[in-house]
């Protein structure tokens, strides 16, 4: 892959908020490479190689007080791309990385630290780098090696003066609890690319077999590792997880098997009032299948309904949650927010509910968040339910 394509990829992957300078950077790359192929001084091209060695997928520092990727005891960590690896001898962390990844439950994205560049901690072989990030396009392999592990790469060759060339590392791509990653398994790969001085033969096989030793050692973390089994109940689980509500608009929360469903438990609401004053028609009851990997990963989920038979009723809002969610704050356009408390941790199951009072009809709901007991987020639903208007109220 060329490193005109390198820099791309890394300008393209701040998907709106770009670094200060970094397009003019990459413009001032693109002339300068344009203007070698009509320049045939020697020394003009050996300069733009040593720029380009010394900013190898242009980054910059970060600013003190954000997390770095200073490596402790040797070891550099990049948790938002899930991997650390040792830093070779004779070699340090030049510089992070940084761009954007998403936010937990699929928030706004958020600053990350995406990537390192390794240097010689003596500057020799003149010009050297190496660069380890990941893309998460994915790729083709056309004549693999393995890792012990049995992980794929290959090393492909450099396609410009002083480009050694790139290995390309199958990387996992697991979704970590709470935090949209994209589709397991779509193909994320791990990055090493080096570069030296052209015409260094021997400092660019120096570099080459530093970037093999990055391929062999480099581990994963965080996201890079397969969560754990979401927790789950037995299909039989019948469950009164709690009651609460009034008159026509009286509830109970279950965690329960549809009637004539073996298969597998799910969560319901019922209406008890509705049941008895229309007793020949069919149970009044809301009910959903679990997702035990959705509720791993987003950390709660959100159900509603429309009471028909309440008079001026609008919407009741429910769900499940993470254990570790006290309240569930509910927002609507317009309205000061409504809070509800979790009910159920008493319960044989691994999960807490919640149950709205009846909201506005004909309101819009923005977003319900869950949160700890200490008010710290677990998740973030916006514009659940379609991100509509509420059940329009009825007549009495």
């Amino acid at each position: 892959m060329k490193l005109e394509d390198e820099l791309r990829q890394l300008v393209g992957r701040t998907k709106g908020v770009p670094w200060p300078g970094e397009r003019e950077a990459f413009d001032r790359f693109l002339r300068r490479r344009a203007r070698r192929g009509r320049v045939v001084a020697a020394g003009a091209g050996l300069t733009l190689v040593a720029l380009l060695g010394a900013a190898v997928l242009v980054a910059r520092v970060l600013p003190e007080g954000r997390d770095t990727v200073a490596p402790t005891g040797g070891v550099v960590r990049v948790p938002d791309e899930g991997f650390e690896l040792p830093v070779p001898a004779g070699w340090k962390v030049g510089r992070a990385l940084t761009g954007t990844r998403p936010g937990p439950a699929g928030g706004a994205a958020r600053p990350a630290v995406v990537g390192v560049v390794l240097v010689p901690r003596s500057g020799e072989p003149r010009g050297a780098a190496i660069t380890v990030t990941t893309d998460d396009r994915g790729t083709s392999f056309r004549a693999p090696s393995q890792r012990s592990d049995g992980r794929p790469y290959e090393l492909r060759p450099g396609s410009g003066p002083g480009e050694v060339g790139q290995y390309v590392l199958l990387w996992p791509d697991y979704c970590p609890q709470r935090l949209r990653c994209g589709w397991v398994g779509s193909g994320r790969m791990l990055l090493v690319t080096g570069v030296a001085e052209p015409g260094d033969a021997a400092g660019s096989e120096q570099v080459r077999q530093v970037m093999r030793q990055v391929v062999d050692a480099v581990q994963p973390i965080t996201n890079a590792l397969r969560p754990p089994p979401p927790p789950t109940v037995p299909a039989h689980t019948k469950v009164l997880l709690g009651k609460g509500g009034s008159g026509a608009a009286a509830w109970e929360a279950w965690i329960e098997p549809i009637k004539g469903n073996t298969n597998s438990a799910g969560f319901g609401v019922h209406f008890p009032w509705a049941d008895r004053r229309y007793p020949d028609q069919p149970k009044h009851f809301h009910w959903e299948s679990l997702e035990p990997e959705n509720l791993q990963r987003d950390g709660f989920y959100t159900l509603g309904d429309c009471l028909s038979w309440v008079p001026g009723s609008g919407l009741l809002l429910f769900g499940l949650a993470d254990e570790a969610t006290a309240t569930v704050r509910i927002e609507l356009a317009g309205r000061s927010p409504v809070e509800v408390s979790t009910f159920g941790r008493d319960k044989p199951v691994p999960w807490v509910a919640f149950v709205s009072p009846s909201l506005p009809a004909g309101s819009k709901l923005n977003r319900v968040t869950a949160l700890d007991a200490a008010g710290k987020t677990i998740g973030i639903q916006k514009w659940p339910l379609g991100g509509g208007m509420l059940c329009r109220s009825r007549a009495g």
